[in-house]
């Protein structure tokens, strides 16, 4: 099995730009309880990542499919706090992971979501802001 792949529509629906979800889900600021990032790492390589790190901030894990439940206590041991990750194929060499808040505060789920991706740095992708820098000056030297 691998994850599943999403297509140039699926991309354009998850854009904040073109998010529709406000307009239908009135009194839920949705932004707030969804983050993404990407990977350039095989998806079971993603996963057990995942897993190790939610592991090691005491939480319980579950995993099926390319999706994983992280559930535990929240952080005052009040109520119960969970999220779901999501692994999407974006290219052959691109991987997406979409976390939300399944229950819990929002002020809780920011803060988790900082510190699981701070433990998380070795698989996260950045680009390279000089491989940008480096097309923009090449491309302002072509319109000269």
């Amino acid at each position: 099995m691998s994850p599943l792949i999403l297509n140039a529509f699926d991309l354009i629906i998850l854009s904040q730009g073109l998010n529709l979800a406000a307009l239908f889900d009135r009194g839920q600021d949705s932004l707030k309880h969804q983050t993404r990032f990407v990977s350039k790492k095989p998806a079971t390589v993603v996963l057990s990542s995942m897993e190790v790190v939610a592991q090691s901030m005491g939480f319980k894990t579950h995993i099926r499919n390319f999706k994983m439940r992280v559930e535990g206590l929240s952080a005052d041991k009040a109520g119960h706090f969970s999220v779901i990750l999501e692994v999407f194929e974006i290219a052959p060499t691109f991987l997406m992971v979409d976390i939300q808040r399944a229950a819990g505060d929002a002020a809780e789920y920011l803060k988790f979501y900082k510190n699981f991706c701070s433990n998380l740095e070795d698989i996260i992708w950045k680009p390279s802001t000089e491989s940008s820098k480096s097309r923009m000056t090449k491309s302002k030297s072509k319109r000269r």
